[in-house]
């Protein structure tokens, strides 16, 4: 036991570093509502939406569920595109710095990007790392998602 404790304490001394809060606004803008779509797939989707969740943020699954067909005007051919569900969407991604060894949690850099799917402009990058879910009791560094969340809804404003 104490050789596994010293392994242990040798792996998280001498890991990567995780990224400390930065935000960045790209953007001027006044939100118009906390309503997202998660852009991309990931596995931790659920925990992000959890997350954001918890901060009064809704984040749909699908970017579009209905499809719009317009008239063409003056020998114009018609036009079909789907609708947004929702004027914002969030990326994330990530960066592996370590893992747990007690668990399958790891120690990553979190990037949340947020664009205004009207204009297709970034308005706002937050990253953050630390942990993507509790690493026994060797938790130095904050939760990612809940850091990427509290960020998020300090700078939506």
């Amino acid at each position: 036991m104490l050789k596994l404790m010293i392994a242990a304490l040798a792996v998280l001394a001498f890991s990567g570093c995780a990224t400390s809060l930065k935000v960045e606004k790209l953007q001027h803008f006044t939100p118009q509502s906390k309503t997202f779509v998660l852009l991309g797939t990931t596995q931790w989707d659920s925990k992000i939406r959890t997350d954001l969740a918890k901060k009064g943020f809704k984040v749909l699954r699908f970017a579009s569920q209905n499809q719009v067909i317009t008239e063409g005007k003056n020998g114009e051919i018609a036009r079909v595109f789907n609708e947004a569900e929702a004027r914002y969407g969030i990326t994330f991604s990530w960066e592996d710095v370590d893992r747990c060894v007690q668990n399958s949690s790891r120690l990553i850099n979190g990037t949340f990007e947020i664009t205004d799917i009207k204009t297709n402009e970034v308005l706002l990058v937050i990253e953050k790392g630390g942990w993507t879910s509790p690493c026994g009791f060797f938790m130095s560094r904050g939760m990612v998602f809940e850091d990427l969340a509290e960020a998020l809804s300090n700078a939506w404003k």
